[in-house]
């Protein structure tokens, strides 16, 4: 027997993590905002709203990927999956799973000046759209699809008296550091 948590949201919708649950609720002020960009297009508002990954894909195309800590979690995960499944095939990975944990990287991606990657996001669309009408309005969309796909994400507000605590502190080890120095 497994007890398992999950998320469900007020229309009985059952989710396993908190952000999937989550995301499921923004899409309603996704479209929203999408709606707004598109010039309420139902069809191009859904498309966008469908292929929200893509899309955002298309325009990090050259950038420079860093592990995210949910990827290091389900890195973590499989490796101990595998320890755990102690099977002789997998002993290298095994005896080596700590080591994969703090080393992995995703691979190196070539810096790209702005137009070549302005390119690379145009052929990605085309090639997923294979529509080069559409892939040229959503490359000039760019920033208002991005801001779209932002909507009803709450943004944590700073305690003012955090940071001016924090100005302070930093001031103070500057000082310090330049009168050791």
């Amino acid at each position: 027997m497994e007890l398992k948590q999950v998320f469900t949201t007020e229309d009985g919708k059952v989710f396993d993590t908190k952000a999937e649950a989550l995301n499921y609720l923004r899409r309603p002020k996704i479209a929203a905002e999408m709606s707004q960009v598109t010039g309420n297009n139902k069809e191009l508002t859904d498309w966008l709203v469908e292929n929200q990954e893509t899309v955002e894909m298309a325009f990090e195309t050259g950038s420079i990927r860093r592990v995210s800590k949910s990827e290091a979690n389900k890195l973590a995960k499989a490796l101990d999956a595998i320890v755990e499944a102690n099977n002789p095939k997998f002993a290298f990975v095994s005896e080596n799973a700590e080591a994969i944990k703090e080393s992995f990287r995703w691979p190196s991606v070539k810096r790209m000046t702005e137009e070549e990657k302005q390119n690379a996001a145009r052929n990605t669309l085309v090639a997923y759209t294979s529509n080069a009408e559409l892939a040229e309005w959503i490359m000039g969309n760019k920033d208002a699809i991005i801001n779209a796909y932002q909507a009803g994400v709450e943004k944590r507000v700073v305690n003012p008296k955090a940071m001016n605590a924090l100005a302070e502190y930093r001031a103070r080890k500057a000082a310090e550091k330049a009168s050791a120095g």
